[in-house]
């Protein structure tokens, strides 16, 4: 059965939803410590598992139960990042690098012996809204996955714009040296954003707890499109990885549109033909943006 354009493009969103969270994450992180953290998958599924035991465990309400994801999966990923990235902070990308895919996997393979393979998902009371004449129909949960999404965006551009702590957080970003010298405790600067990169993790782990269950590669099978959604949209920018997200999750569910009866399993390679494309004619990405190599 032919599914409409429209009901697709809502399908994207909800899949852009979760992957533009954590694109930021992984794109501040990017942007200050200068790493590419594969072990950030698994701070997503930390956040999956946290929002289960909290809804469904514990039995605490859903907003309740994000919030105790949001606070366990930052101070976690800061615990972590304290006890492994940051001893290693003056030793280069590589090596950085080399740590987080050992993390990962050390992570990953810990959550499985502990958790086991099986899949929880959290499960709410679902309305289903019928637009007929528009051809789509959206439901409660993806109204709560867009609309959770989009708060926390708003939210993250607030803090970057107007506080001090995220203003110090994009001059550090853009020159870590000359923060240093204007007196910016880059120390602290980095602590905030390993806290609010492994919080948006989080929250994205309870949207996938939500729509597809939390398993121990919950996150893992999220993180090639996580960044290719950061290096789509700029590498470095927040922004653009939110922009990036969005464009890819649509890319994928619309794909299905232009692809031949028996090959829609291959509608994520349509969303990389898109980044590959855009990087021919953009390097930097959507936002332009130059990717460090050192």
């Amino acid at each position: 059965m032919e599914i409409p354009l429209a009901q697709e493009v809502i399908f994207g969103l909800v899949i852009g939803s979760y992957i533009a969270l954590g694109a930021v994450g992984f794109t501040l992180v990017y942007g200050l410590v200068n790493m590419i953290n594969f072990a950030h998958g698994e701070f997503i599924t930390i956040g999956a598992f946290a929002g289960y035991l909290a809804v469904v465990v514990a039995g605490l309400p859903l907003p309740v139960g994000i919030l105790v994801a949001l606070v366990a999966t930052a101070v976690v990923g800061w615990g972590i990042a304290r006890i492994t990235f940051e001893p290693m902070n003056e030793t280069g990308a590589v090596p950085l690098l080399m740590m987080s895919i050992g993390l990962g996997f050390v992570l990953r393979n810990g959550m499985r012996v502990i958790a086991g393979p099986s899949s929880r998902r959290v499960r709410l009371d679902v309305a289903t809204y019928r637009f007929d004449d528009l051809g789509f129909f959206v439901t409660s949960q993806q109204l709560l996955i867009i609309g959770l999404a989009l708060a926390a965006v708003v939210v993250m551009h607030l803090f970057l714009s107007r506080t001090m702590l995220g203003i110090a957080m994009r001059a550090t970003s853009d020159n870590e040296d000359l923060a240093l010298v204007s007196g910016i405790d880059t120390r602290r600067i980095r602590n905030a954003v390993w806290l609010a990169a492994s919080g948006l993790a989080g929250v994205a782990g309870v949207m996938l707890a939500l729509s597809q269950g939390a398993n121990p590669t919950t996150g893992f099978g999220q993180l090639l499109l996580i960044i290719t959604a950061a290096i789509l949209g700029g590498a470095g920018s927040p922004y653009g990885a939110v922009v990036g997200a969005y464009l890819l999750g649509i890319g994928i569910t619309v794909s299905v549109e232009f692809l031949p009866s028996g090959l829609t399993e291959l509608n994520a390679t349509m969303a990389f033909v898109v980044l590959i494309v855009v990087l021919l004619i953009r390097p930097g990405g959507i936002v332009n943006t130059e990717v460090r190599t050192s």
